[in-house]
């Protein structure tokens, strides 16, 4: 997946889903840092959550699903959620130029983001319009 942005991204979500392995160690309060749209640098802090780290750049994702839809290779709609909610925020627009069968938009549909999407085959149009109308 790739991640489009003019200069930094400006909405980065950490998920802090790992487990930590040793809570013990002493760390510091805020566990990384960007810069925001104006030029101003905002820490997120992990300190709410003791138990939890957030992700690395590996995440263990099963994969895709067909649901009975005529698509060969669907996409997995967990890989497609985490990435829109680390990426966006609510009210953005979320643009998948391969529409496939359409979990993309259906998962920023399910997370309040627009979605714009591109495909090619009529047949695989269908799906995403039968899969988003669901969403």
């Amino acid at each position: 997946m790739f991640v489009f942005s003019k200069g930094r991204p400006y909405a980065h979500n950490l998920i802090c889903d790992r487990i930590k392995k040793d809570s013990s160690k002493k760390r510091s309060k805020y566990s990384t840092s960007f810069a925001t749209k104006d030029g101003r640098i905002q820490k997120i802090s992990t300190e709410n959550n003791k138990n939890f780290s957030r992700r690395t750049n590996l995440w263990k994702i099963p994969n895709g699903q067909k649901r009975g839809l005529n698509h060969p290779a669907p996409f997995p709609e967990q890989l497609a959620n985490d990435h829109i909610v680390s990426w966006s925020n609510d009210g953005d627009l979320v643009y998948d130029p391969f529409g496939g069968s359409g979990t993309t938009a259906k998962m920023a549909i399910k997370n309040n983001r627009s979605c714009m999407t591109a495909e090619l085959s009529n047949e695989y149009c269908d799906i995403i319009r039968e899969l988003t109308e669901t969403a």
